[in-house]
């Protein structure tokens, strides 16, 4: 029988792939086994691609410390021959390393060949040149590495001290071109001005494919040289840094792009502010917490991701019945939908929406949508320098985590980490304390929205869902409840549930009582006439300590019966009639 062959082929980088190298190692391979009439072993992938030998992660990680596994096991024939261009393929880490790695292979009984010279480094050999030869390459392998590396990285930290005189590299965002003296990054007008308009779309509250969707039916030209544009890039815009001005350099590492350092402020020009970015991803992360709707459509859900079953906390979604009489559209819930638990009743969805936008006053459609839009732009101010904050916030609290964990181990200088502690302690009540300050800020432009006047009539009347076209309207709207709506409770059939004991005591009755008996209520219930715990209600919660709940005619959705405000001091019931009784909750 013929002796197996295994050729083992590595390459640190992408790059020599996309040369000539992964071809002209295999073709090595393949003449040696056939010229020394051994037996090649096609179906064994034994490629370390973009994998570095200097730090010996193609032992640990790689194909090859697979292999060595396999021989340890004694699924690797003895007297195998394992091909390689070179010795450095196997390693190229310090001398001692490399020298024991290539003796742990001859003692397991499998040889080496280098293809370069075609010389073969037998198993069991006693030859002291053998030996002496292998570790003078692996040793020069080590050194030019080592050597490659400390001038790559002085190369770069050169470049990184002068800056600001000359850019590290011609690659630049797509929204910039580098100047003819390398200098500087010099903005293209257009590109910038659609960057900044995407911002300003998802700052609306539009997602990524509701941008791309929008920019593309704009006839905008791409900025590469793709077909229109696509969802991911839109994303890679909004979530780009460099668009702050950032910039942060990286450096392979077994093949991967690492993160080298911190970022380099005003490298680039600034075209969007913090406030904007900030508000950006905050809305992200809601829509990506929350979900953010069917992609495409038209007709947004306004309490998409936000509202829930009061009976059963079950997903609420728009059901369409087809067209009216018989049809209709509504909110209802999922669970009862499919008979699984629940069986709570559908709630009309303009019924529901026009209660919604006639009673939560927190949300002025007027400042938001009308003619006082100037007041969503100071709204929208507040709630950027909010976002901004919670960024440094978030990063800050982390800081500190990490600092008591520092004090909790061994060998710590504790007086310089109890410094930096109680230097982030400081530094987060300042944040905390400024951001309860914008929050009240916040919490005074909503006090005085318009209520009962024909505009606020008519900006309901115009986000009903249906053919007319207002989906930047109705996004808008989303945004601001995903923003600002922690929790949504839905009681279609009030507080007493739903009337679903009636089939059953109907069905132990006379057909002609049980019909008596399922007309009068549902009379009753079409009259609201029902008792207070069986009027349609939801409920909002705003915080841990700030709700509002409503009680809702079933005839009228601009008439409440019933409507509960709490926060964190009091909490305030007001009745149709005028009544209002409030209570200290402090």
């Amino acid at each position: 029988m013929k002796s197996k062959a295994y050729s083992y082929i590595r390459m640190s980088t992408d790059i020599q792939l996309r040369g000539d190298s992964l071809r002209r190692q295999s073709e090595a391979s393949k003449k040696y086994a056939a010229e020394n009439d051994l037996e090649l072993v096609d179906d064994f992938k034994l490629e370390d691609i973009g994998i570095s030998a200097f730090h010996g992660k193609n032992v640990a990680q790689g194909s090859l410390g697979k292999f060595l596994a396999l021989i340890d096991e004694g699924l690797i024939p003895k007297g195998s021959y394992l091909l390689v261009e070179s010795l450095d393929r196997i390693s190229r880490q310090n001398p001692q390393a490399a020298t024991a790695l290539f003796l742990q292979i001859l003692q397991a009984g499998v040889n080496i060949v280098t293809l370069t010279d075609n010389h073969v480094y037998r198993s069991g050999s006693e030859s002291f040149a053998d030996l002496l030869f292998s570790v003078v390459i692996m040793s020069r392998a080590y050194e030019e590495s080592r050597t490659k590396s400390i001038r790559v990285g002085a190369a770069w930290a050169n470049k990184r001290k002068t800056i600001g005189e000359m850019k590290l590299t011609r690659m630049s965002p797509s929204w910039l071109k580098l100047s003819n003296d390398r200098k500087l990054f010099e903005p293209i007008p257009d590109r910038v001005e659609v960057v900044r308009s995407i911002f300003r779309e998802a700052a609306a509250g539009k997602g990524s494919f509701q941008i791309a969707r929008t920019v593309n039916q704009s006839n905008v030209p791409p900025f590469g040289e793709g077909s229109g544009w696509h969802e991911s890039f839109i994303s890679k815009i909004l979530t780009n840094r460099a668009v702050l001005g950032e910039f942060q350099p990286h450096r392979l590492v077994a093949g991967k792009r690492q993160s080298v350092g911190e970022p380099i402020t005003d490298y680039y020009p600034r075209i969007i502010s913090d406030e904007l970015f900030a508000l950006v991803e905050a809305g992200r992360a809601a829509r990506k917490n929350r979900g953010s709707g069917r992609k495409g459509r038209n007709n947004i859900n306004l309490f998409s991701g936000v509202a829930t079953c009061g009976y059963c906390a079950g997903k609420m979604r728009i059901i369409d019945k087809g067209p009216k009489p018989k049809g209709g559209i509504y909110f209802g819930c999922e669970n009862a939908r499919r008979g699984n638990r629940c069986r709570a009743s559908l709630w009309p969805l303009e019924h529901l929406e026009t209660a919604f936008l006639r009673f939560v006053s927190e949300l002025d459609l007027s400042s938001l949508i009308g003619e006082r839009s100037y007041r969503h732009e100071e709204r929208r101010q507040l709630e950027a320098r909010i976002a901004v904050i919670d960024v440094d916030l978030s990063k800050k609290r982390k800081m500190r985590d990490q600092a008591f964990e520092i004090l909790a181990g061994e060998g710590v200088e504790i007086s310089y980490v109890q410094g930096k502690l109680a230097e982030l302690t400081n530094e987060i009540a300042v944040l905390e304390k400024q951001r309860t300050e914008y929050a009240d800020d916040l919490s005074k432009e909503a006090i005085d929205p318009i209520q009962n006047t024909v505009e606020t009539a008519s900006l309901i009347h115009s986000l009903a869902l249906g053919p007319k076209d207002n989906a930047d309207d109705r996004t808008k709207v989303s945004d601001w409840v995903r923003r600002n709506v922690e929790t949504m409770r839905i009681f279609p059939d009030g507080l007493d549930g739903p009337m679903q004991g009636v089939e059953e005591m109907c069905g132990e009755l006379s057909d002609e009582v049980a019909t008596l008996l399922k007309g009068s209520l549902h009379y009753v219930a079409a009259a609201g006439a029902l008792l207070d715990g069986h009027h349609r209600r939801f409920e909002i919660a705003f915080g841990p300590m700030k709700m509002r709940a409503v009680e809702i005619d079933r005839t009228d959705p601009q008439r409440y019966h019933v409507t509960t405000y709490v926060d964190d001091k009091e909490a305030t019931l007001e009745a149709s009639d005028g009544t209002v009784r409030k209570f200290d909750i402090a």
